[in-house]
């Protein structure tokens, strides 16, 4: 480390603190807060326009779906040398994910079970009109956003607990029963209500695309451009929603919690955990890597998520003005800009270094000798970013991140009140919230630089 961690630990509370005394004093209009996005290309009113880049966007994404399975089976079953492992863990969930933080939401273009599905209802229609495409049946409104939460949380299971995100075979056969999945509940909710309560992919992608700096409006049929997190706090007074789905909050946090995890179960605070269960279950159970790993990734999300909840129930408790039946749950997308900055400060550098991989494993994806880009001979540079510049990237993502959160917060709570009581009532536990967040997640990332 540059400089003793403690530092970096202290400064970057205060700089929160700091920034939470600024934002509450610099009270913005709601004037500001509905300030409208700005078109920046017409091209998608063309109608033929429009239509072709959709289809050729779907059609790239079929053919990719069915290259990553297809490699899964018959590819080189070292996973190193897979197209699917480097491409699901690396280019897909964590490329993609950055990207869509920044630029918006453009998974429904390129989304392959999307694509089947329409392929799907063509041949239902082709077959027998008679035959209903989808049942349209209700989800049940306790379900909430729980449905997607479970998804989210067993996905991280198996990146992280369970041995299978490096295994060729396992990973196609994941796909095989996630495809499955989608289709049966397409079929019983449709398309648009399953994705927006259960796919958790589509919700992942739909709350890291409102951080975006652009989103398409099918009204206008123009992509406009917006400010970096204004799809965060006007989503609420665009739409004049009062209340988001119910459990929005236990999906967002486990947005945050399963990449503090990640940091966790690797540190030296995981070995005292798993010593600390010696003492209440049975050895035999405590070595299990599974009971234990499973048991972390639980107890992490669950107290992030009640200390979260508790945050914003208990000071609305003393409020006049803001009664919402879940404030926490308004409040939630207030953490997406945390949930940025972690997927920057604990994944960016590993991204930039294995992403490399795909150059060279995408011209030989079935292991038969091909070279169809001429790149099978490239091999990754790992020297292209060293710790210096890693440690002050995480530094600079963990705090912007928590600085925006604290703003977004505060412009979502001005939308319900504009008495300063209660504005500094319902920020005062956000921002101890915060400000512990902030030092704990540099704690955990910074601890394999302290120990080198």
């Amino acid at each position: 480390m540059p400089l003793p961690l403690p530092f970096f630990i202290i400064g970057s509370g205060i700089v929160v603190l700091m920034s939470f005394l600024f934002l509450f004093f610099a009270t913005p209009s709601l004037g500001y807060i509905n300030k409208n996005s700005k078109t920046v290309w017409h091209i998608f009113s063309q109608p033929i326009i429009q239509r072709l880049v959709i289809i050729i966007a779907k059609a790239f994404s079929i053919i990719l779906f069915f290259t990553v399975l297809g490699a899964c089976f018959w590819g080189n079953p070292d996973p190193l040398e897979n197209l699917a492992p480097n491409f699901i863990w690396i280019t897909w969930w964590l490329g993609l994910s950055l990207v869509i933080s920044f630029s918006g939401n453009f998974w429904p273009i390129i989304n392959p079970w999307n694509a089947l599905f329409e392929v799907f209802q063509w041949a239902l229609k082709k077959i027998s009109k008679k035959i209903p495409n989808t049942l349209n049946l209700p989800i049940p409104p306790f379900l909430g956003m729980y449905i997607s939460t479970g998804f989210l949380l067993t996905w991280s299971w198996l990146e992280l607990v369970y041995p299978v995100a490096f295994v060729p075979q396992r990973i196609g056969q994941l796909i095989a029963i996630w495809t499955c999945i989608n289709f049966i509940f397409m079929c019983l909710f449709g398309v648009k209500a399953w994705q927006t309560r259960g796919d958790v992919f589509s919700v992942y992608f739909f709350w890291l695309g409102k951080f975006g700096l652009y989103f398409y409006d099918p009204e206008k049929n123009t992509l406009e451009r917006r400010y970096l997190g204004q799809g965060l706090w006007s989503h609420h007074f665009q739409h004049n929603q009062s209340n988001q789905p119910l459990g929005l909050s236990s999906f967002i946090v486990a947005m945050l919690s399963t990449v503090l995890f990640d940091g966790l179960h690797g540190s030296a605070a995981w070995l005292i955990f798993e010593q600390y269960l010696t003492h209440i279950f049975p050895k035999w159970l405590v070595v299990s890597a599974y009971f234990s790993g499973t048991l972390g990734l639980l107890m992490t999300w669950l107290l992030f998520w009640g200390l979260f909840w508790c945050c914003c129930f208990i000071p609305q408790k003393y409020c006049s003005t803001i009664k919402l039946k879940n404030l926490a749950d308004y409040l939630a997308p207030s953490l997406i800009p945390i949930a940025v900055g972690y997927l920057i400060a604990h994944n960016f550098s590993s991204f930039i270094i294995q992403f490399q991989n795909i150059i060279f494993l995408i011209s030989d994806p079935f292991h038969l000798g091909w070279d169809l880009f001429h790149t099978k001979t490239f091999r990754p540079n790992i020297a292209i970013i060293d710790a210096g510049f890693t440690w002050y990237l995480a530094l600079s993502a963990i705090l912007v991140g928590h600085i925006l959160a604290l703003w977004i917060s505060h412009l979502l709570l001005v939308q319900k009140t504009q008495l300063r009581k209660d504005l500094l009532l319902m920020s005062v536990a956000h921002t101890m919230m915060m400000v512990g967040l902030t030092m704990t997640s540099l704690i955990i990332i910074a601890e394999p630089m302290a120990l080198s």
